[in-house]
């Protein structure tokens, strides 16, 4: 082996042989167990971002470990069309030459499109596989393929067949940019700063007005009503009065509705049924009159009177101006309001009445609430269950037709003849109702979730009954982010269930979205987007997934940073010295024999294969429960601390070949053991250097690769006492090295230690282990005893009924150490007093974020242990 571990070469070398040993697809072998899961298809915007890493990072995770426990793993892999966020990046494309798709004509853009999709589809693909992704590469499903479109015909059309799909004329959220349509739950509302403003609406033939209160002063063009509390006592006996629209002169009644808020500005609000949600169900409910006053664009129509051609907020201003001006204007205050924004394009989007498709949602949804909760689906973690129970129970209606060029064109065609609609799975020559031959197919597409909440069976085959869809069918896991929750998950299970009669996944585990080192979200006008592929190639892949997966947080964002991927790589560069060290050591070795074969097996031995059998036990419960920050970490204590620091350094003096053959035979055998062992438990979080260490190593049977090598299994019950004995041999050497440490005692030096105790189990541990003990602290003389006294001059300390001496005269100069100790004892009193003060500051514990505050206990606890410990060091050398 190499000194340093390379992961360029070696990564590029096994992602091709495992695909070239075609071990990434099913086997279709009956008599294993099938597990399967279906990728969140990445849309074809662009590069993979860190959300998609984390993602399929996990999935990995748990395809290759379900492979090495014998499933037979399908992992279907796929990209999403992204209708409004493809035709947004493209047209985006199209300005930098100077061109809009409007200039292209439909026909040409889309065709642009595809071959943007040949691009940035393989692009993604090819990112997914430097990841070390093991899906089923032959399998890859694009969510406009022509066996998609006919899955999503079929089930258009059955919903249109069976009533859930109609179309009809509703208040929806628009977008002015993109210029469509979208579902409530494409809308991101926010909290924003605006202004709450207050209009006179003069009565008519009096002099007295009403004082109206909006945040949306342009949307008053539209306005054919007032309305008040019944129970505001300010507006009693108004009844029948009406009143004149400021700068239109347009009459508006004045209604009583106990839908106005009367705490809301002066308890009287305007009535704009076209363009405000609530308004439109009162304008239903009062039969007013519907005025749209907006442009698909968001510019005033020619109901806007003299403002037409006006941009939306333009037209703000000017109506501000001109109610200044004519005395309408009472006063401005400042006012902070929910802002909803276009999930795509973050323009901000306006209620508009429009002709839309809609799916009726209720039925769908009440078999979808049913399935979770008779546990057929299970949410990981579990809270959020009664999220999408709140969702499901009051869903709304679905708006699936969009305005745009790019998507599932909606597959219904009008009779110019008789104006009645056609719904077919093929394009029809002739009306279903008239036989004439004028159609005309429906220009809008469908909703990019409408084909993605088919993702499950279809990529599987569907509507035909192939033989992958009947095996893998329902799926075994979905891994997805919190963030689409509603926009996907649920609509999956859905549409599971009413096509095929089964749920679509057995478990769903959502996971948090990757934040910033601060918590925060991710984005490019942020400056804060870690690029995945850039940390891939600094640090290596496998320390990058690593990297992702060991955060443990409850929150919705993982706090990640470069720093913490550096960190790993050194996890990867120790793992690799670990092998090489072993492997050279191990070079003369025969391991025919197996674990209960094995004679003279020391404490530490014992110990070691109790902690690796005990790892083993933890690391499979955890990955059967999704719990992969408990996995990794659990990995990471082990090989760094419990095989690196303890067992390789105890066994260092047995493998030299003039110590005891037999022991040397135990210590050799079970380094490799715990290796290979700890290889394969490493290999679904790290899997390019496992392999390239794993081929170095004795195989058993047919396990030509470890990714097909069998899962561990524990041999044996914990070995509790070696634990415990060891563990206290490891207090007493940590803490004899910790005052060599405190001290600065030269590395090279050699001590004296004394070790004094009372119970005569300790001292036969301690006797019959001492060759740890003055191995690892570096020993001239090791005096054990009931009976030892304290030499002059020693700094001491106590590990459980265990007292430590070491004599310091001779090995350091005490004048320099005490001088050395007292201005280090000044410094962390310093630190330990500012960590005190600002503690005590209520402001800081009021403002600073939680994470803070509790990094600022954590050091003050730190440094309060080392203020007492460099104390008593002192107090020995005074």
């Amino acid at each position: 082996m190499k000194k340093r571990y390379e992961p360029k070469q070696i990564e590029k070398k096994w992602q091709r042989y495992w695909e070239e040993k075609d071990y990434f697809s099913p086997s279709l072998d009956r008599e294993k167990a099938a597990f399967s899961m279906a990728m969140p298809p990445a849309n074809i915007t662009g590069a993979l971002h860190i959300g998609h890493a984390l993602n399929n990072t996990i999935q990995d995770i748990m395809a290759r470990f379900k492979r090495m426990q014998g499933y037979d793993v399908f992992w279907v892999p796929g990209i999403d069309h992204a209708g409004i966020a493809t035709q947004n990046v493209v047209e985006r494309s199209l300005a930098r030459e100077g061109l809009s798709r409007q200039q292209l004509g439909k026909e040409e853009f889309c065709r642009r499109i595809w071959k943007w999709k040949e691009k940035y589809g393989e692009k993604i693909f090819s990112q997914l596989k430097d990841l070390g992704v093991s899906c089923s590469w032959k399998d890859r499903t694009f969510t406009m393929d022509e066996k998609y479109r006919l899955a999503v015909k079929e089930v258009f059309v059955r919903l249109y067949e069976e009533g859930y799909i109609y179309r009809g004329s509703y208040i929806i959220n628009w977008c002015p940019k993109c210029r469509t349509a979208l579902s409530d739950i494409e809308v991101k509302y926010e909290e924003a700063k605006g202004k709450l403003y207050y209009i006179r609406y003069p009565f008519k033939d009096e002099k007295l007005y009403l004082v109206v209160a909006t945040t949306r002063p342009e949307t008053m063009l539209g306005d054919t009503a007032v309305a008040v509390n019944p129970e505001d006592k300010r507006y009693k006996g108004l009844q029948g009065k009406r009143l004149i629209l400021p700068l239109v002169g347009r009459e508006l009644p004045l209604i009583y509705d106990r839908y106005v808020d009367p705490e809301f500005g002066t308890g009287a609000v305007k009535i704009t049924p076209a363009h405000d949600p609530n308004d439109f169900l009162i304008g239903k409910k009062y039969d007013l009159p519907f005025i749209n006053i907006l442009t698909k664009d968001g510019r005033i129509n020619e109901n806007g009177g003299a403002y037409r051609g006006l941009d939306r907020y333009e037209c703000r201003r000017k109506i501000l101006e001109d109610l200044e001006e004519e005395g309408y204007l009472e006063k401005v205050e400042d006012y902070v309001h929910r802002l909803g924004r276009c999930y795509r394009c973050e323009t901000p989007v306006e209620p508009y009445i429009s002709t839309q498709w809609f799916i009726r949602m209720k039925d769908l949804a009440r078999q979808a609430i049913e399935v979770v909760k008779r546990g057929k689906i299970k949410f990981f973690p579990s809270f959020w269950e009664k999220i999408y129970f709140q969702w499901m129970e009051n869903i709304r209606d679905w708006c699936i037709s969009r305005q745009i060029w790019w998507g599932h064109q909606i597959p219904v065609w009008y009779c110019k003849s008789c104006g009645k609609v056609t719904v077919t799975r093929q394009e029809p020559d002739r009306c279903s109702h008239c036989g004439s031959s004028h159609l005309k197919q429906d220009e809008d597409v469908l909703d990019t979730w409408f084909s993605s909440s088919l993702w499950p069976f279809s990529s599987l085959g569907w509507p035909e009954k192939s033989e992958k869809l009947e095996r893998f069918y329902p799926t075994s896991l979905l891994c997805t982010s919190w963030d689409i929750l509603f926009f996907w998950v649920a609509r999956m299970i859905m549409m599971g269930i009413k096509f095929t009669g089964k749920v679509p996944f057995h478990k769903v585990y959502i996971h948090p979205l990757i934040g910033d080192e601060k918590g925060e979200k991710m984005s490019k006008s942020k400056g804060n987007v870690i690029d995945p592929l850039e940390m891939m190639r600094k640090y290596g892949t496998d320390a990058f997934r690593f990297s992702l997966v060991a955060f443990k947080t409850d929150s919705r964002y993982i706090r990640f940073s470069e720093e913490r991927v550096r960190g790993y790589r050194n996890f990867v560069n120790k793992i690799w010295n670990a092998s090489r060290f072993i492997l050279m050591n191990i070079e003369d070795l025969d391991p025919g024999k197996s674990l209960k074969d094995l004679k003279m097996l020391e404490l530490c031995d014992r110990w070691i294969i109790s902690r690796y059998h005990h790892l083993l036990r933890e690391v499979t419960s955890n990955l059967e429960s999704f719990k992969f920050s408990e996995a990794a970490n659990l990995l990471y204590q082990f090989i760094w601390d419990e095989l690196c620091d303890w067992y390789i350094e105890l066994v260092k003096p047995r493998l030299r070949k003039e110590e005891d053959p037999s022991s040397r035979y135990s210590a050799q055998w079970i380094l490799l053991y715990v290796l290979k062992g700890t290889l394969k438990m490493l290999h679904p979080f790290m899997p390019f250097i496992t392999e390239e260490i794993y081929q170095r190593l004795s195989k058993d049977g047919d396990e030509e690769s470890i990714m097909i090598s069998s899962w561990p299994r524990p041999e044996g019950e914990r070995d509790r006492e070696a634990e415990e004995k060891m563990s206290l041999l490891m207090k007493v050497i940590q803490e004899a090295r910790t005052i060599r440490s405190e001290m600065r005692i030269p590395p090279q030096k050699k001590i004296n230690l004394y070790l004094k105790s009372a119970d005569p189990d300790e001292l036969e541990l301690l006797e019959k282990n001492k060759s740890y003990i003055s191995h690892l602290v570096k020993t001239e003389q090791l005096i054990i005893g009931e009976e030892v006294e304290r030499p002059a001059d020693s700094a001491s300390s106590v590990v459980e009924k265990i007292e430590l001496f070491i004599p310091l005269k001779g090995l350091l100069d005490l004048d320099k150490e005490k001088k050395r100790l007292k201005a280090m004892l000044k410094e962390l009193e310093e630190r330990l007093n500012a960590t005190k003060k600002r503690l005590s500051n209520p402001q800081f514990l009021k403002n600073a974020p939680s994470q803070v505050v509790n990094k600022e206990k954590e050091k003050e606890i730190d440094l309060g242990v080392k203020v007492e410990r460099l104390k008593k060091r002192l107090e020995e050398i005074e």
